[in-house]
């Protein structure tokens, strides 16, 4: 029987990854939208994976192309964890021409809550200790040639100084973060780079609009015990994020009026 085009695309990308030969799913489910990849939720046998393809034309915040943050985003899964970074398994990377794709572990989450936003304050201040010499030198250059993100945060006047960066994962917020029992796994990183690290604790605390001030203290407070918040630099990025929701909340009220 002929395969559609989703499958045909699935069953290709997965055989190049696992290195298994051809490989029929036995469910997919698409959850693409991811910086404009291409994403599927893929019964395998007895394992459920996620496979994400690479394109020209996706969202290429960090400027390293298709192919080299496909790359990035593996060699991170393979890596961090050994340095007290949880994220999914890698189980197979691939390349062709200017398109790759990569299999990984499909996590199941459980609901988000305090708590694990405080643990994930913990991670992240364990991979903001790490330097580009910890790391493979593959992953480091890649790392190295990485843009910081910067494109999702509100304006606010008189940013402070930048006086240290670290690694940046780019999206650090519930969305990418799957809640375990005692841990938590950090899901996308293509926008690892070099950067400035309040960049980070500012989404963890803040793109998510239900952390109560009592909650924000107990994640800086996870986050100080092993790396130093730049007070300053912090509350600039707060500020940011407020003004970034007042302006939704003025957009959506200029919606229900007009």
């Amino acid at each position: 029987m002929q395969r559609s085009s989703d499958e045909a695309v699935i069953c290709a990308w997965l055989a190049r990854c696992l290195g298994r030969g051809d490989i029929a799913p036995l469910s997919w489910r698409d959850v693409g939208g991811l910086s404009g990849c291409r994403a599927w939720n893929c019964a395998v046998a007895h394992e459920s994976l996620f496979l994400k393809l690479y394109s020209p034309g996706f969202d290429d915040y960090s400027r390293l192309g298709p192919v080299d943050t496909a790359r990035k985003h593996a060699l991170a899964l393979d890596e961090l964890p050994r340095f007290g970074v949880p994220a999914p398994r890698c189980l197979g990377f691939a390349a062709e021409h200017d398109e790759a794709a990569l299999v990984t572990e499909w996590l199941i989450a459980s609901p988000f809550a305090p708590a694990h936003r405080v643990e994930a304050a913990r991670v992240l201040a364990r991979l903001q200790a790490l330097r580009l010499p910890d790391l493979s030198p593959e992953l480091a250059a890649l790392i190295s040639r990485s843009t910081p993100n910067r494109g999702r945060i509100g304006e606010a006047p008189d940013e402070p100084q930048l006086t240290e960066t670290t690694l940046q994962h780019g999206d650090y917020y519930s969305v990418n973060l799957v809640a375990g029992r005692d841990t938590v796994s950090v899901l996308d990183w293509d926008l690892l780079a070099v950067g400035d690290p309040m960049w980070d604790l500012g989404l963890l605390l803040c793109a998510d609009r239900s952390v109560t001030e009592e909650e924000a203290a107990a994640v800086i407070a996870a986050y100080e015990e092993i790396h130093p918040a730049a007070t300053e630099r912090l509350l600039w990025h707060r500020r940011c994020w407020q003004s970034f929701w007042d302006e939704r909340d003025r957009r959506g009220r200029r919606s229900r009026e007009a």
